[in-house]
């Protein structure tokens, strides 16, 4: 099965950090129906827009309207539920109303999970939200499903101060909860940070790729500060079987400066060979 994971879109009217969030996630959109028309899923995990504003969400819409694809989306700390359901109103929802559902694939169980809090930017995950995955993951057990949670706040610490001081407040029961369920629980996606991270948690795998709208750079001084500049965007295509899970980081902007050129069968560059055009 082919993922497309694409995280923290800002749509927004205006420049952010001297980036065009609505013309990246664009040309976002147009490299992956160019490159990876087929993938079996696209998921964009939360900061759908800058500010939550309804007009946002409305423009948002405009943009899915003619794609390919119809991605699973949820909250991030930028979002507004109210003004979100607005705009897409055939989400599910949980018993709390929090944006919280299920998606069987042929790979395995997606569980969309909900983090966000208003009038902050860390992440959530209270009583209610736990109570609902505890009876996704022990009914995705009984099932025989493998599970893949999505979220949008980094599950754990990443050593990054900017990221893990506005990170997940209850990671210590989140992370019983995965510790419970981790044999059956394949990778977790999320976004949050705006740089490209893998490595895991209680054993379990975990990826995010850049944002499409203003990418950041990790930054292990200790200050709680954030990086920015001539950063190239990326979403990443995940490739998931039984055997193994693979993940591609994309940089979409960066199309025009690569060259092709021709192999021979042992995997070496052909001499004197002309360069080749992808399809």
């Amino acid at each position: 099965m082919k993922l497309i994971h694409i995280s923290d879109i800002h749509i927004h009217t205006e420049p952010i950090l001297g980036n065009d969030p609505v013309a990246n996630f664009k040309a976002c959109m147009d490299h992956i129906s160019r490159t990876n028309g087929d993938a079996d899923l696209v998921i964009i995990s939360g900061d759908l827009t800058h500010h939550g504003k309804a007009s946002a969400y409305a423009a948002l819409k405009k943009l899915l309207q003619n794609w390919t694809f119809s991605p699973l989306l949820m909250m991030g700390n930028h979002d507004n539920r109210e003004n979100f359901l607005t705009a897409f109103p055939e989400t599910e929802t949980d018993r709390d109303g929090y944006i919280q559902y299920v998606r069987d694939t042929p790979a395995g169980r997606f569980l969309v999970l909900d983090t966000a809090e208003a009038g902050t930017h860390a992440g959530h995950f209270d009583i209610k939200r736990q109570s609902w995955l505890l009876e996704q993951l022990a009914k995705a057990l009984n099932d025989g499903e493998r599970v893949y949670l999505v979220m949008h706040h980094n599950p754990t610490e990443v050593g990054i101060a900017n990221a893990d001081n506005i990170g997940l407040r209850d990671g210590v029961a989140f992370r019983q909860i995965l510790t419970e369920f981790r044999d059956n629980i394949e990778h977790i996606f999320f976004g949050h940070c705006h740089y490209v991270l893998s490595g895991s948690v209680c054993g379990i795998a975990f990826s995010a790729p850049c944002s499409t709208s203003h990418p950041c750079v990790p930054d292990f001084s200790g200050l709680d500060r954030m990086g920015y500049g001539d950063l190239s965007p990326t979403y990443n295509v995940c490739l998931l079987n039984e055997h193994s899970t693979v993940i591609h980081s994309i940089d979409f902007l960066l199309e025009n400066t690569i060259t092709w050129t021709g192999t021979n069968a042992d995997g070496w560059v052909q001499d004197g060979t002309t360069d080749i055009k992808a399809n």
